[in-house]
């Protein structure tokens, strides 16, 4: 069997090949003349896809050699049910790797504020570096894909005032420990987080100065969706209601703990009509009769439904999956675990075409597929800080209320990054992280497969595109690799890095 330094020279990273690496623009070129050719390009034909591969690369952040394995073992079927019961999956690996990072990403957003505001890039990398290690590492991976969602859904913008210390409890209390609950619960949790009302101004919205912001945004980003079906009345009677909901700050807790606080005196008293709907007076409890009917109105089950299959189906997804998904987010009261799993068991799922990776979606895949393991999460955080900012994808930092954009026109730029951060990726260049090699040695000898590059590379080719390589893929691949080193010297990193950097890979 290779061992761990026989492997890596392989690729070209080992301390005997530590000159090798690929030329971005040689890789583009290759790249260019096998799409012209048609090769490397994504599985359009659903009749021929892997089952395995698509679910792997709908419910996950992409496939890992124990991923692979463990699917293949227990079956799609069986795994879709794991994942949509993620606290049943033991998941220490991943909170382990995210320790250094506790102390921070465990703290109240006000207490934060008071000992970091002059160091606000350690927050920052603290919550970057906690996202992207728990999407690299986690088992449960379904669950890492519902916290984007909602932190998409939901989104605020932590370069605004203090929003970047309350953020650290909006992405604990709300994205986390809701996102597979019910809408209601997610929705209530999100209207009482002093990251939105402060981000959305409803921390000063006041009866004798009212503010519409969060009030707009809850009905036409939160629930009903801008063709939802309500007036600038409606707006107006929403900002009424919720009137007082605000935040305490310094001067009510003398750690500085900033948490969610009803104001009565700044309420605006009297009945209000919402959608028809008459909210009687009842101070703070309007605001819950108000969320009530918002999460249980026909225009909020169609509106998540659609961003749900957009999100797991496709960029325009077809209205048959998305008529279903409503009905069943109505027939549940909301609940995102039965609305996901009728878009699972849909043949709109299965014959979805291909998806393009947004680029944090993209980096993930990349680090999974190559079993990257974490050593410093905040100097991973640091190394990935640029490029992903560079492609316009940094977590948490989109300045609209919308949250980042899920369909493939938005990620069109970015390409050179993308290929760098492949060739990076292969030849062990990211820093406080470390390429799993003791995992793709396993499990290339567990399938058989033989250590000569073509060998290798047929291989690692299935394993990523989740099909065969075509004859036209075989021999491009197979003849950039044997340009790019000699045997055993850096022929099967180039050949990776290609494979890694193709349309093929960049899709899920």
């Amino acid at each position: 069997m290779i061992n761990r330094r026989q492997f890596l020279e392989t690729l070209g990273i080992g301390a005997a090949a530590a000159a090798f690496t690929v030329d971005p623009g040689v890789l583009g070129r290759a790249l260019a003349s096998g799409v012209s050719a048609g090769a490397f390009m994504p599985q359009h034909d659903t009749a021929a896809r892997d089952p395995l591969a698509h679910v792997i690369s709908r419910l996950t952040y992409g496939v890992t050699p124990a991923l692979y394995s463990h699917v293949r073992e227990i079956g799609v079927q069986a795994f879709i049910e794991e994942q949509l019961a993620p606290e049943t999956i033991e998941d220490s690996a991943a909170e382990s790797a995210i320790e250094p990072l506790l102390p921070i990403l465990n703290e109240n957003g006000g207490v934060l504020r008071v000992g970091f505001e002059n160091d606000r890039g350690t927050v920052a990398l603290a919550l970057i570096g906690g996202t992207i290690v728990r999407q690299m590492l986690s088992k449960r991976q379904l669950y890492e894909r519902m916290v984007h969602f909602w932190g998409d859904h939901f989104s605020v913008y932590v370069a605004k005032g203090q929003v970047l210390f309350l953020k650290v409890d909006d992405d604990r209390d709300v994205t986390r420990s809701k996102g597979m609950t019910t809408f209601r619960q997610i929705l209530g949790a999100s209207a009482h987080s002093p990251a939105m009302l402060l981000y959305l101004d409803n921390a000063q919205n006041e009866r004798s100065h009212p503010n519409e912001n969060y009030a707009r945004e809850l009905l036409e980003l939160h629930t009903l969706g801008v063709h939802g079906g309500y007036t600038e009345a409606d707006v107006q009677e929403v900002a009424r209601v919720l009137t007082g909901w605000s935040v305490s700050g310094r001067q009510q807790n003398a750690d500085g703990r900033i948490v969610y606080e009803f104001r009565e005196m700044f309420h605006d008293n009297g009945d209000k009509v919402v959608l028809g709907t008459t909210i009687p007076s009842n101070g703070e409890q309007e605001g819950e009769q108000l969320l009530d009917l918002l999460a249980r109105h026909p225009s909020t089950a169609r509106h998540v439904a659609t961003k749900l299959a957009r999100r797991f189906v496709a960029d325009t997804p077809p209205e048959s999956i998305i008529d279903a998904a409503a009905a069943t987010f109505l027939d549940s009261g909301g609940d995102i675990r039965a609305t996901l799993r009728t878009i699972f068991n849909s043949q709109e799922f299965w014959n979805a075409p291909p998806k393009y990776k947004q680029p944090t979606e993209y980096v993930v895949s990349l680090l999974r597929a190559l079993d990257y393991r974490v050593d410093d999460p905040r100097r991973m955080a640091a190394g990935l800080r640029d490029p992903l900012d560079t492609m316009g994808n940094l977590p948490f930092t989109w300045a609209a209320p919308n949250g980042f954009p899920d369909v493939q026109s938005a990620w069109q730029d970015g390409l050179i990054t993308r290929w760098n951060m492949a060739i990076g990726a292969v030849y062990g260049q990211l820093r406080g992280a470390e390429l799993g090699s003791d995992s793709l040695i396993a499990l290339l000898t567990a399938e058989g497969v033989d250590m000569d590059t073509e060998s290798v590379l047929l291989f690692m080719g299935r394993y990523l595109f989740g099909r065969d390589l075509t004859t036209t893929e075989r021999d491009i691949v197979v003849e950039f690799a044997q340009a790019s080193g000699t045997e055993g010297e850096g022929q099967i990193g180039a050949g990776l890095s290609l494979l890694l950097a193709s349309p093929a890979f960049q899709y899920r």
